[in-house]
């Protein structure tokens, strides 16, 4: 419902409204006031000087209008984002959420022979899977599986992704890890997102196969997908350097 005029009168001529209207209004007419006493003692006061400042005003207020529409432009470039999807590219370190086996090790084969360290993150449930694949892939530095005491607490995932992260060895970087947000419960996949958001973080997923007859899962997993988040800007930046 559109607000009628005494509605609108009442929310201008309130004490919250009315005094910062007021005293901007006197600061811009003080301001005006003394610009004008200057321009007309430099040019004088004839119809020529006054056409003359008024003509200026002019080319200033729409100078003014056009550079701030090409900040604001440009501010909507850098602010909007874009989402793709694209596979990843091979990293050094891989972080896991722990449910079933099978797409834990289509994520650590793919990133392999790159691959060197793989945190796992798990439940007492699946302790005993995470134990296996530590021993499946021995060729790998893996840590003690990191067990979360309340799968159903998204805060526990995060401190936990944000603590390997904190903890990464020397002559590593956050862009050396990816981390799979598949597996586990959806509380833990927001846990890890909220962690890896911003920065140089990087995030993928897994995906199951899907039988394209019964359109069910087959059980098995196909390559790891990566979230790419970017401004619109970098896009057309990296299309054009492509």
């Amino acid at each position: 419902m559109r607000p009628n005029f005494s509605d609108v009168a009442k929310i201008f001529f309130s004490p919250e409204t009315i005094f910062p209207f007021l005293i901007g209004t006197i600061f811009l007419s003080v301001l005006s006031n003394a610009v004008t006493q200057i321009l007309f003692s430099w040019l004088g006061t004839s119809v020529k000087a006054s056409i003359g400042i008024a003509l200026g005003a002019v080319c200033i207020f729409s100078l003014s209008v056009w550079l701030f529409a090409i900040g604001l432009s440009r501010l909507r470039q850098k602010t909007e984002v874009k989402l793709d999807k694209v596979s990843p590219a091979k990293r050094r370190g891989l972080i896991l959420l722990v449910s079933r086996p099978e797409p834990c090790r289509k994520a650590i084969n793919y990133h392999t022979p790159v691959l060197e360290c793989v945190w796992l993150i798990c439940s007492q449930e699946t302790l005993a899977v995470a134990q296996n694949l530590q021993q499946e892939f021995a060729q790998l530095k893996i840590p003690a599986p990191i067990v979360v005491n309340d799968i159903y607490d998204p805060l526990d995932f995060y401190q936990c992704v944000k603590k390997i992260y904190k903890n990464l060895s020397d002559g590593w970087n956050i862009s050396d890890v990816i981390a799979d947000y598949t597996g586990m419960t959806a509380h833990g996949s927001v846990g890890m997102v909220l962690a890896s958001l911003g920065g140089q973080y990087s995030l993928q997923y897994t995906p199951a196969e899907i039988d394209k007859t019964t359109q069910k899962p087959t059980g098995r997993s196909l390559s790891p997908i990566e979230i790419a988040l970017y401004t619109v800007q970098d896009a057309n930046t990296t299309t054009r350097n492509s």
